[in-house]
């Protein structure tokens, strides 16, 4: 701060006033199911969002809209019902993915369109849609991957898709920084979901393969990425902006095994 000048107070809304309402794309299964449990679990008003009518409510209090996540008016129904549930907006997770890896050489471009749209597109609209839904103290958190720092080939589609998320969370927490709003990510390494156990079945990708650049030598759990998702989402990270975490067992800083 500029000595000699003071910050204007701000109001922070009560416990009993803040809003609670979360929306979660993506929320049928694997992560996406894994962030909504746990932000029910800590009190929220949970509206799921996915185009699989496997979706579901996590229980009274709680919604879910099947849908396209990248549809406006798929998620402005959402908004609508998670206000209602918690008294107002408090969080939008960007969560909904695919992937589809494949040699760049020859690879179709309605599967590169696909997936661009799904992974990327998608969280734009998101943005777009529930920021007019958002009040100060106010996030969204969009789920990108360490794909998106790292090169893994034929992977090229969803490498650039998760890219864009952190370039995307970057431009969008600048600008609406000064109206309260924070935008964050999370960006996974190798977690046990359904997704990660097809990518090793297509012979892509040995177990082992990954586990030998992970320096804390194990897959993470869905529930740990919620657990970073609801982290950014809280209070508690009420000065985090902009930030991609990661949340990938030291993949990222990885250099020389600690073992030969």
């Amino acid at each position: 701060m500029t000595a000699g000048v003071e910050a204007a107070p701000v109001a922070s809304p009560t416990e009993e006033t803040r809003p609670r309402g979360v929306v979660v794309t993506g929320a049928a299964q694997g992560l996406g199911r894994a962030i909504a449990q746990g932000f029910a679990e800590a009190g929220a008003a949970v509206v799921g969002v996915d185009l699989s009518d496997a979706v579901a409510p996590l229980g009274t209090g709680h919604d879910a809209v099947v849908g396209d996540a990248g549809d406006a008016a798929v998620l402005g129904r959402a908004v609508a019902r998670a206000a209602e549930l918690g008294g107002g907006l408090a969080t939008f997770v960007a969560n909904a993915g695919v992937t589809s890896p494949g040699e760049t050489v020859g690879y179709p471009l309605s599967e590169w369109d696909r997936l661009l749209d799904v992974n990327l597109r998608a969280a734009f609209v998101g943005a777009q849609v529930v920021r007019q839904a958002l009040g100060p103290g106010g996030s969204i958190v969009m789920v990108s991957s360490i794909c998106a720092v790292q090169g893994f080939a034929a992977r090229a589609s969803y490498c650039a898709s998760k890219a864009g998320i952190e370039g995307l969370v970057r431009s969008l927490a600048v600008e609406w920084g000064a109206d309260g709003i924070r935008v964050n990510a999370v960006a996974p390494g190798t977690v046990a979901t359904d997704m990660q156990r097809a990518m090793m079945a297509s012979g892509r990708a040995s177990a082992q393969r990954y586990l030998d650049r992970i320096p804390m030598d194990r897959f993470g759990e869905p529930s740990e990425i919620a657990d970073a998702v609801v982290y950014l989402a809280s209070p508690r990270a009420s000065y985090v902006t902009g930030v991609v975490l990661p949340v990938d067992g030291g993949w990222a800083v990885g250099g020389l095994p600690a073992r030969a």
